[in-house]
């Protein structure tokens, strides 16, 4: 039996360009092309199942996005999944939303451009993620179970604990997000008893392999994080399928194969199952999804017609931009595109709201910018998220402390970009002491602890996401408009816009 796994779709069913686009220097990726990969491969293996470990839509492009990323579900919907892992990315409009994608129907602003959208068809599951009654949310289960060539096959499904960090706490206030390891043995016992033969996790979270132009395929200095899931999981567990890194690796640990299958289609993870003897054995090898298959005809029939309904907003200009606006970070962390949206928020709320500075959350930039003409299409892959622009009041020492708050994570930093502000920090130091703070400049005047600032930012920062608690603490909350309606008038306004000076020393 076969099982044909990928993760992190995104809605990216045009082929991705750049690197984005590439597995190993070779073209990868793009909807129709996958859809000829799996279809080939369930031809050669007719025993076999498709699985999704999450994200399968959200922080999606255009063609996607602007259509409440139903034409993805029903993409997805063509392969025959037999299920799907929640990703964080799926609760990015919360759980009524992922309810509404399962079951279909019209989003609240109309319905779409198309045969009427009627959901998905394949079960999402998310074991660790319940209420204070222990119930999942509308719709989801924590299993499933898969049959083929006359073997059962139970899989279980958890996103990653980020979660509740890293989406919009109001989607999914009520749910917490337990330890994925624990979750999957919980339901163990019932998986064996429906008469499961082996157990598969789709798990949304993962690991990479540190090392350089690392093999696809290879294991190679993998973060601890891999092995730990391993050993902590139950011995019925016998693949996990990860993700949520975007990364690509195949392992074993603990009798346990891991797998990641990189993002955006450009691989497939293809787990091979042989039973005898009472036992199973699992092999997996990570398959490139090139791009010199035939498209799949009705893929391409589907992309082509929600393209061109995307086309006239998509290709209109929006302003210009003098070299290219990355969204990766600058020496001291910031992002120079996340520090010219936080320009744009901090010029549209300075009047009116009398905000001095603003900030912007990395995780809230989710593509690069290139040199030229800017499309409407660039800035709305840049920003998909539709968040309102919010301006609140901080002291001074609450910025400080709002600071801080960028290391609160133990396993990375939180660099938001920033306007209107500057100030060093000492990388080297102890978390919750990083930030010299005869260093904080705000408007270019050194920062008064006991004075109050009106500060501006998104509102998925202003309730507390990516763990910046000291924004619900602000004051006198005045809401503004979308974002992405901010940078387009602030774009339109000016001539070419060049990447913003650098606002953070990292010493």
């Amino acid at each position: 039996m076969h099982l044909f796994g990928f993760n992190d779709l995104h809605g990216h069913l045009q082929p991705p360009e750049g690197s984005n686009g590439q597995i190993a220097g070779r073209d990868a990726g793009g909807a129709a092309y996958l859809a000829t990969h799996v279809a080939r491969l369930r031809a050669a293996y007719p025993d076999s199942a498709v699985l999704l470990a999450g994200d399968n839509f959200g922080a999606s492009p255009l063609v996607s996005s602007l259509f409440h990323d139903e034409p993805t579900v029903k993409y997805l919907n063509s392969l025959r999944p037999a299920a799907s892992a929640v990703g964080n990315h799926e609760l990015d409009d919360g759980v009524l939303e992922l309810a509404r994608m399962q079951q279909g129907g019209c989003a609240l602003d109309g319905c779409s451009p198309g045969a009427p959208f009627t959901g998905a068809e394949f079960p999402y599951l998310a074991a660790n993620m319940t209420n204070g009654d222990g119930q999942l949310p509308p719709g989801l289960r924590p299993w499933t179970m898969v049959e083929a060539g006359g073997h059962k096959i139970g899989v279980v499904g958890v996103v990653t604990p980020e979660t509740a960090q890293i989406v919009f706490p109001e989607g999914i206030r009520g749910y917490s997000f337990g330890d994925p390891a624990e979750a999957i043995n919980r339901h163990v016992p019932e998986m064996l008893a429906a008469g499961a033969e082996v157990i598969v996790g789709l798990v949304h979270d993962g690991g990479k392999q540190q090392v350089p132009d690392a093999d696809y395929n290879g294991c190679a200095n993998i973060t601890p994080n891999v092995p730990e899931l391993a050993r902590r999981t139950d011995p019925a567990v016998r693949v996990l399928m990860t993700a949520h890194s975007h990364q690509s690796y195949v392992c074993e640990f603990d009798g346990k194969v891991v797998t990641q299958a990189a993002s955006y289609g450009r691989l497939i993870t293809d787990v091979t199952l042989r039973f005898g003897d009472g036992d199973v054995d699992v092999r997996a090898v990570n398959r490139v999804v090139t791009r010199d298959v035939a498209p799949d005809p009705a893929t391409v029939e589907l992309i082509d017609f929600f393209a061109a309904e995307a086309a006239p907003r998509a290709e209109r200009v929006v302003g210009a931009a003098a070299a290219p606006l990355p969204k990766s970070a600058a020496p001291g962390g910031e992002s120079p595109l996340g520090n010219l949206i936080a320009d744009a928020m901090l010029d549209a709320t300075a009047g009116p709201a009398q905000a001095v500075a603003a900030f912007m959350n990395p995780g809230g930039v989710r593509a690069d910018i290139g040199a030229g003409p800017i499309t409407f299409g660039s800035i709305y892959q840049s920003q998909p998220f539709g968040n309102q622009v919010v301006t609140v009041s901080l002291t001074g020492r609450q910025i400080v402390d709002l600071l801080e708050q960028q290391w609160s994570r133990p396993d990375k930093a939180t660099i938001l970009s920033v306007a209107g502000i500057s100030y060093a920090y000492d990388d080297a130091a102890p978390a919750g002491d990083k930030i010299d703070e005869s260093s904080v400049r705000i408007g270019g005047q050194p920062l008064n602890e006991v004075a109050v600032y009106r500060v501006t930012t998104n509102n998925f920062l202003a309730s507390g996401g990516d763990g910046f608690s000291v924004f619900t603490r602000g004051t006198d909350m005045t809401v503004g408009p979308v974002d992405l309606d901010v940078l387009e008038g602030y774009l339109t306004e000016r001539g070419p816009v060049a990447p913003p000076a650098v606002r953070i020393e990292r010493r």
